[in-house]
Formats: structure tokens, sequence, C-alpha cells
């Protein structure tokens, strides 16, 4: 037994070094991901099937196991913003499909400064801040950024754009993500101060706000546009709020119907709520109902019971397809049931055509917006 874990860790390490060494010879990087989960090998099977399937999930990422019941995980080339939100909908997954839970996570990304020991140092204090969160949460950062740490935010944000001044600007346009990268000329008292490109300028004056996105930092940050100076080309941010969430981790292309699109959802063959689809991507849907029937809704426990929303979709010949797809409730937020969907690989390609074909027309009216 000691002899096998002897060779268990041999070959993380192995595996780690030579993952940090292929990222700093070419530049690159990966986030690491470090989760829990109890093994039962009476149900081999079922352990088999959720590996192979996170495995696949995470385009066939190396999967290590460690010490006790915990698994490491390499997400390559990808930053740590998409790394939090492809871990949270693969733990929804999970839970869904396979009803395990997906335990104490930890994340951090690659540092070309990193060592084995830094970089382990790093995702098992993240992993053991998880395991004594009472709520389950994902917990993670990066070599420059500690959300946790007691340092003064203002002075990493500020040795963050001393060394990379680059900065990404998210906004969402009817679902259309308006994205650019501006560069940060200046920081004073959480003021940024950042150069942008002329053709946004008229977008920037109608919006009150923008997320904020810096590969060494892992939150998103929304920040008020407090000025736009139209000679320089220059915005100033301001009024900064570090997020866990927002619309810019959406793995997937939201839309909002330009149309109204009547759906049903039922639990076997039970009418739970009827209402229009307020948005929809081919992961998930938001349903917009009364608040008569959330107040239905609400009384029964609905997290995760496998339920099913029934519609009708165009296609750009304007046929409609029934379409019917597994669903679970997400969350309730006001009016709105979010739902996370399952659809089959030619219900998906029918969303994606949808989607696709709504860009195209919210596309030609945004580009008369800017103008």
């Amino acid at each position: 037994m000691i002899k096998e874990k002897k060779i268990c860790d041999y070959i993380t390490r192995g595996t780690i070094e030579a993952n940090l060494n292929f990222s700093k010879e070419k530049k690159s990087y990966f986030s690491l991901v470090k989760f829990e989960h109890k093994v039962d090998l009476e149900d081999a099977y079922s352990f088999k099937d959720f590996i192979s399937f996170v495995h696949a999930y995470t385009n066939f990422s190396p999967i290590l196991k460690q010490e006790k019941d915990s698994f490491v995980l390499f997400l390559k080339e990808v930053k740590i913003h998409k790394a939090k939100a492809v871990i949270s909908r693969l733990s929804r997954i999970c839970k869904n499909e396979f009803n395990i839970d997906l335990k104490n996570i930890g994340i951090t990304l690659s540092s070309t400064n990193d060592t084995y020991k830094t970089l382990m140092d790093r995702i098992d204090k993240y992993f053991v801040m998880s395991k004594l969160s009472s709520s389950n949460k994902i917990f993670y950062g990066t070599v420059d950024f500690d959300y946790y740490d007691t340092m003064d935010p203002s002075k990493i944000l500020q040795n963050i754009f001393n060394k990379s001044s680059y900065i990404n600007l998210n906004n969402l346009y009817k679902g259309i993500s308006i994205q650019e990268t501006a560069r940060v000329l200046g920081f004073n008292k959480e003021i940024i101060q950042a150069k942008i490109k002329p053709d946004k300028i008229s977008f920037y004056k109608k919006e009150k706000f923008t997320f904020i996105q810096h590969d060494l930092i892992p939150d998103i940050i929304k920040a008020d546009i407090l000025k736009i100076d139209e000679k320089r080309f220059l915005i100033v941010l301001g009024n900064l709020e570090f997020l866990k969430s927002s619309p810019v981790e959406r793995s997937n292309t939201r839309i909002e119907p330009n149309k109204n699109i009547h759906a049903i959802l039922t639990k076997i063959n039970k009418k739970l709520a009827e209402g229009h689809i307020a948005s929809i991507s081919e992961n998930s849907i938001s349903l917009k109902v009364s608040p008569e029937q959330l107040k239905t809704i609400a009384q029964e426990d609905m997290s995760y019971k496998k339920l099913y929303i029934k519609f009708l979709l165009a296609n750009d010949k304007n046929f409609l397809s029934t379409i019917k797809i597994k669903a679970y409730i997400f969350n309730i937020i006001e009016n709105n049931i979010i739902l996370n969907i399952s659809p089959t690989a030619a219900e998906k390609a029918k969303i994606r055509d949808y989607i696709f074909m709504q860009q195209k027309e919210l596309l030609v009216t945004l580009k008369q917006e800017l103008k």
C-alpha cells in the first residue's frame, strides 16, 4: 500500500512538473482544479462513467488521483475566469446526471515563476478554504491576486496593472457581447483611466457601467462609467465592485428572442408553469412566468428535479420545430425561472441555428446604434 502511494505521488509530481515546464517553454498557462469525491467501489461502473464524463467535458484534460478522496484536474489554455465557469457548470451537471456532489473545490492559475511546491501550496490553500466553508463555495486565486488576503485591494490592483496594463471591457447588447481590450493609463484611489477604441464611444455613452476582466485577477470587476473623453478616447471607471459571478462568465452565447416564444414547463406529464422565454443559450433558458405560478413552484422542493420544457423554435425559413428538452431548475430570480437544459445533439443544433439567426438581426441593429 505504501509503495502504491509513493508511485501515485511520483506520477502526480512528474505530470504537474511536466505541465509547468511545457507552459514556461511555450509561454502558455493552465488552470489547476482540486476537488473531493468519495469513491464508492461497490458502484465502480458509476464512478467510471463519472470520470469518463468529466474527462470528455473538460476537453480530455488529465485527471490525477491525490491523497484520500481528492483529485486534481488540468484545464490547459484556460484562464481562471473561464475555469471557474466551466467547473461551476460541471458541478451542476454531475449533480443532475450522476447525483454526485463535487465538494471542496479550489482553482488556481499557473504562473511562469511557479515550482511544483508553490503551485501545490496555492491550490491546497484554496482546497482547504473550501473544505472549511459551510456553504460549499468554490475558492480560487492567482499568484498575484488573493481575494481573501488582508492586503488592500487597491495595492493589489496597482501591482497587477504595473505588471500588465491591459484589461478587457465587457457589456451585453440584448445578449450580444460587446467586448474590447483597453489599456490602463492610470490607477489612483480605485479610479481607472483607460484608452478605448473610437468606434465604441457611442456605446459606452449609453451605458452606466461595464465589466472588467484581467488575466491575473480571478474575479470579474463591475465598474461605473464616470466619464468619457471623446477627443482623447479615454474612459474613466470607478466604484469598483468584485463579483463572484456575472453575465461575462456565461460559457455560451445567450440571446433575447425578438418575438415571444411560449414555453411550458412540465414534470412527467403535469404542467408546472408556462410563460415566455426571456433568454436562451445552448445550455440554459430563462423562463418568465407569473408570480402566482412561482408561488406554486416554491411550495415544492424542485432543486435538481428532472423536468421538461417544451416550445416551438423557428428557423431561417420560418419553419417551426417542436423542442422538448430535459431541464433542471438552477435558480429563480424575480419572475424568471433559470433552467439548466440538456438538449440532444439535434436539439442543440436547432438552438444554435436560432441563436445565430437572431445574432445576425441584432448585429444589424447594433451597427446602426454604434453609428
